[in-house]
């Protein structure tokens, strides 16, 4: 079966082709495929359609939230580590990683050593960078 021949996809191109662009305008094409391939290298945490995966699709499960849960109830995991600015809540709402893991497979996602007390504020201004908070419990820090 012949593939339907159309205008080329290049703006004000006359030719006809089988294809997107026409021989002439085949580098276009290739412009498009570098593109693409940079992309979905780059792509990083997002799936196959460019959308960002959600928490569940980036390894936290109910193993993490039971994990979370048990490491916010230890006294020295009471109150944010990272005191980033005056909108820390002060009090640890969520666990996060000093080190930021690639994936839920990476060896960091569960080292105990990579875990950090934050407040949910926190955690969102460091966002995905290296960052290890100055504040813990036994230092005296307020």
């Amino acid at each position: 079966m012949q593939p339907s021949k159309h205008f080329c996809n290049a703006p004000n191109c006359p030719n006809i082709t089988a294809n997107k662009y026409c021989a002439e305008h085949q580098y276009l094409q290739d412009e498009e495929d570098r593109k693409r391939a940079e992309f979905l290298k780059n792509r990083g945490r997002k799936n196959n359609y460019g959308h960002k995966l959600n928490s569940r699709q980036r390894g936290y499960t109910s193993k993490w939230d039971k994990y979370s849960k048990w490491f916010l109830s230890q006294p020295q995991n009471q109150l944010c580590a990272l005191r980033l600015d005056d909108k820390c809540a002060r009090v640890a709402q969520c666990v996060d990683h000093i080190n930021p893991p690639k994936d839920a497979k990476d060896p960091l996602f569960w080292d105990r050593k990579n875990h950090q007390p934050a407040c949910i504020h926190c955690n969102s201004v460091k966002g995905h960078r290296n960052m290890p908070g100055k504040y813990k419990l036994t230092d005296g820090g307020d």
